[in-house]
């Protein structure tokens, strides 16, 4: 259950997560977020380097229905592995939804990629496989 055991716990609309998590019965998903299948996406790649989910998902904890925020075309995660530097955070801010960027961020994104090697790809065969 994770964050709706916290998050709208009475939502009639969640009841459907509520009643998998309590019989053990999975529940059918509609997917919103949907990239082609000749694209391949590593989320722990993105959460290991730091990026937030917010700079795909956009803030979910305001959403009464998730829905897609950001385009997540080939050429909106081109401009972001170009320069991901806006989308850096701690990891273990990652999933923070009220995370604010510091005044040092500048610096501190040079040193975490730096520590990291972070050098996002931009090879065809890097998300094309």
């Amino acid at each position: 259950m994770n964050c709706h055991t916290m998050v709208k716990t009475e939502s009639e609309k969640l009841a459907l997560v509520r009643n998998s998590f309590t019989t053990g019965q999975p529940m059918e998903w509609i997917r919103v977020h949907n990239l082609p299948d000749f694209a391949y996406f590593n989320h722990s790649a993105h959460i290991n380097a730091g990026v937030g989910c917010i700079s795909c998902h956009g803030d979910v904890t305001q959403m009464d229905e998730i829905m897609l925020v950001k385009p997540l075309s080939m050429s909106w995660c081109l401009d972001c592995h170009r320069n991901p530097d806006a989308n850096l955070r701690p990891v273990s801010q990652v999933t923070n939804m009220k995370w604010e960027e510091p005044a040092d961020h500048a610096q501190w994104v040079a040193g975490w990629k730096d520590e990291k090697q972070i050098a996002p790809p931009t090879a065809c065969s890097e998300c094309h496989r």
